[in-house]
């Protein structure tokens, strides 16, 4: 076994209640952040997908033609899906969401290394040879990062890596996504601490090169309100101290479907050219300082 994990004590039985949220950008995420903390507005539960994706861009249109873009992912085993029976990753619902729902097909191709790190990528070179290869439109980066909170990672290496990381799917004109990873009982508790300082690094370098074809979705602080205003904890959603059980890796894909739909539309996630005057492409997710974990 790969990851320096801690084997599950217990399943969690049945699935949690869905929950709309709909998130601006800007200031409007740290307000919406703070409405979500008090309660009320937030109890309100999904009552159908379809209906709040329309909903969340009511100018929007779903086209008669259908298109396809290659998502390439890259993470460990938290974004491969662990504890989850299937290994049906909270990415992967969420794209499997994406492609239900609109009229952008995306094809998942699972880049994740179980027990890796930016840095043990960076050095191994396959990532840039995935990029060659496989020609994604968008690169979603979401690691863990408990095996550098683990392995002790000096964050000088730490922040070269993620640097290169972004620096060469921008060069293969890939979007990147950035996207905190969901609560697990590591991240809530007694690694706290050291993945919030790996977490605002990664969100330095993502803010860094002033693309608009970078963005930044902290999951893990939404599934973090999502759990304080419906009275749960990560106890909830246990698979092991490292990952969530299915109920987690469901419930943080359908958070970030959302996220994906309040920062995207129901368009295709699309590649801008940088200094064309579009709007910058990054999107905090609603507690901007700290982030989330990835």
């Amino acid at each position: 076994m790969t990851e320096r994990e801690e084997e599950p004590k217990r399943k969690d039985a049945g699935k949690q209640s869905k929950v709309w949220r709909r998130i601006g950008r800007g200031a409007g995420l740290v307000m919406c952040g703070a409405m979500l903390m008090v309660g009320g507005w937030c109890m309100g539960t999904l009552q159908s997908r379809s209906d709040n994706v329309m909903a969340a861009t009511p100018a929007g249109q779903l086209s008669s033609q259908l298109t396809t873009e290659k998502v390439m992912v890259v993470g460990g085993s938290m974004a491969h899906g662990w504890k989850d029976p299937n290994n049906d990753s909270y990415l992967r619902r969420a794209f499997q969401a994406l492609s239900n729902s609109t009229d952008t097909q995306y094809e998942y191709d699972d880049r994740t290394v179980v027990g890796g790190s930016p840095v043990g990528l960076d050095k191994s070179g396959k990532y840039a040879t995935w990029l060659a290869e496989d020609k994604p439109q968008i690169v979603v980066i979401s690691w863990g990062l408990l095996n550098d909170v683990y392995d002790k990672t000096p964050m000088a290496s730490f922040n070269q890596a993620i640097h290169n990381e972004i620096q060469e799917a921008l060069a293969a004109n890939a979007v990147v996504i950035f996207v905190t990873s969901p609560v697990t009982k590591a991240t809530a508790t007694y690694n706290h601490a050291e993945v919030e300082n790996y977490i605002a690094t990664e969100q330095a370098q993502a803010s860094s090169f002033d693309n608009p074809n970078i963005y930044f979705i902290d999951l893990n602080h939404d599934m973090s309100v999502y759990m304080a205003a419906h009275g749960q904890t990560w106890q909830s959603y246990y698979g092991d101290s490292w990952h969530p059980n299915e109920a987690g890796h469901e419930l943080a894909g359908e958070l970030l479907f959302d996220d994906f739909i309040a920062t995207f539309g129901t368009g295709s996630i699309e590649w801008q050219s940088p200094g064309s005057g579009e709007s910058t492409g990054q999107s905090y997710g609603t507690n901007a300082v700290t982030g989330g974990n990835v």
